[in-house]
C-alpha cells in the first residue's frame, strides 16, 4: 500500500490577507502613504486600501505594478507573502482509497 499526501487548499480569504497585510508592511516599513505608493503603482488610492483590508484580489500584473510603486522586486514580494501564510497540515491517503 502506497501513501499520497495531499496538501489541502488554502481558503481565499487567508491568501488575501496575507496580500493586503504583507502589502501593508511593506509600506509602512518604508515610510510611503497610500497615495505615494498608488500613483507609483499607477492604481486608484481607494483600489489599494481595498487590497491592504483583503477585500479585492489583485492580479498577478496588479501586484506587479504594487511592487514597482513600493520599490521592490514582485518576486521578493512574493516570497514575503507565501512567508506569512501558515504551512497548511499534509493529510495522508491511500492510493486505495482513491480507486
Amino acid at each position: 500500500m502506497t501513501a499520497v499526501e495531499i496538501t489541502p487548499t488554502r481558503r481565499k480569504g487567508e491568501l488575501l490577507s496575507a496580500i493586503g497585510e504583507t502589502l501593508r508592511a511593506e509600506r509602512t516599513s518604508r515610510g510611503l502613504t497610500l497615495k505615494q505608493v498608488a500613483q507609483g503603482a499607477h492604481v486608484s488610492v481607494s483600489y489599494l486600501a481595498e487590497i491592504e483590508r483583503g477585500e479585492k484580489d489583485p492580479s498577478s500584473r496588479v501586484l506587479e505594478s504594487i511592487a514597482s510603486g513600493l520599490g521592490v522586486e514582485v518576486s521578493e514580494l512574493l516570497i514575503k507573502i507565501a512567508a506569512a501564510l501558515e504551512p497548511a497540515p499534509v493529510v495522508p491517503v491511500t492510493e486505495s482509497l482513491a480507486a
